[in-house]
């Protein structure tokens, strides 16, 4: 069995700015991927995609896994989320 492993020391500030390197980009090739579909989805739309109750889509927002952007008009506000951070969430819940 042939096993080819490499150790490599970064800085902790490095690899932190690495990984959120990554995932900007992963999130950018979401958006590029969903270019045809709407940019923003509601709460609901989000239960579905994530295929979880409201009860957890409040957990995840508490949590600090989701984040939604409030949209206020005269009458109310709205949360919306992005398509694409929706995606990444969920494509990395399943890696």
């Amino acid at each position: 069995m042939d096993t080819n492993i490499a150790v490599i020391t970064v800085p902790l500030a490095e690899w932190k700015d690495l990984k959120t390197q990554m995932q900007s980009i992963a999130k950018s090739l979401l958006e590029i991927k969903g270019k045809d579909k709407s940019e923003f989805i509601t709460p609901k739309e989000v239960c579905e995609l994530l295929k979880c109750s409201r009860n957890t889509y409040q957990s995840y927002i508490e949590k600090g896994f989701l984040e939604p952007i409030k949209m206020k008009s005269e009458k109310y506000s709205k949360l919306l989320f992005k398509r694409a951070d929706i995606e990444y969430f969920l494509q990395s819940r399943i890696n």
